[in-house]
């Protein structure tokens, strides 16, 4: 009868031993204030629209995979200062290259989108901050008067 005892008391503390030390241990790199980044994306509130639809769409060249590269490309890596000025820049400029491919033509260009500052642990994001607003609406439709 003492084996048996002693058998599972044993098995008590292993158990007991296991749970503790499950629940006391990290579970990554997220509680490190160091893991924290800053990066950049867009939040596209209006998607890519010609003539107010997107059918047409498919035929022109979208601003938002534009933007995305020209974030990217000013702020490839992201490191814990970030650079406002470097991405806002790029964007501003891609933003102007877009207008002057498409203005004066007879369709109707509309999107809207954000740029977005991200504090990131890890890949969850912590903060956001709006830096910037896009509104596309390029070649609008004359006014009807009555």
């Amino acid at each position: 009868m003492k084996r048996n005892y002693k058998f599972w008391h044993l098995l008590a503390l292993s158990l007991l031993f296991v749970t503790s030390l499950a629940t006391l241990t990290s579970c990554g790199d997220d509680d490190d204030p160091k893991s924290t980044v800053i990066d950049y994306y867009l939040d596209v509130e209006e998607e890519f629209l010609v003539n107010g639809s997107s059918d047409l769409a498919d035929r022109y060249i979208s601003p938002i995979p534009r933007m995305r590269q020209a974030i990217h490309k000013a702020y490839p890596t992201p490191d814990t200062k970030g650079n406002d000025e470097a991405v806002i820049a790029a964007c501003d400029k891609e933003y102007e290259e877009y207008l002057e491919m498409y203005v004066g033509g007879a369709e109707h260009f509309t999107c809207l989108f954000r740029l977005v500052r991200a504090t990131k642990s890890g890949t969850v994001v912590k903060q956001n901050e709006i830096l910037k607003t896009y509104t596309y609406d390029i070649n609008p439709p004359e006014p009807v008067e009555d």
